[in-house]
């Protein structure tokens, strides 16, 4: 699976990907859905907006900037992007609202690891790993183990 973007925001996400997977050569799939993320998801999000926000001087001087959309480019021959590009909103004086994308990115050291976690995140999240699916596991491992006791 190869995800060419993704758009995070508090109650949807939104991927477009390819995936080999299915019936016909390298379909193209959008997928839109309101059911929450893995913790892990969100978590990677944040540390991937820590690590851009120090990597982008003219970023810094916003007094609040949240990221919203990514989009991959040029996958490598370990399935992790050579590049990425981020749109985002940054609040400053006073309040003003600023849209902006970055330029590309390249992908190299610490984001590296923090980009392939995140693709791994997202193809969990569009093959139904979702949060809810959490509870459920984390339910039936409990009756599971209630029955293993009670044996």
């Amino acid at each position: 699976m190869y995800i060419s973007s993704a758009e995070i925001y508090e109650d949807k996400i939104k991927l477009k990907y390819s995936d080999d997977s299915l019936d016909s050569c390298n379909d193209k799939v959008s997928l839109t859905s309101e059911q929450l993320p893995r913790p892990e998801l969100y978590a990677v999000w944040g540390a991937m907006k820590k690590y851009v926000l120090g990597l982008v001087q003219p970023l810094q001087g916003f007094e609040d900037v949240s990221f919203y959309k990514i989009e991959f480019f040029n996958y490598g021959a370990d399935d992790v992007p050579g590049q990425i590009k981020l749109y985002g909103v940054g609040t400053y004086d006073k309040g003003d609202r600023l849209e902006f994308k970055t330029q590309r990115i390249v992908v190299v050291g610490e984001m590296q690891l923090i980009v392939a976690n995140l693709i791994d995140e997202l193809t969990l999240f569009a093959r139904g790993r979702r949060a809810q699916m959490n509870l459920f596991e984390k339910t039936e491992m409990a009756v599971k183990a209630a029955e293993e006791q009670a044996s």
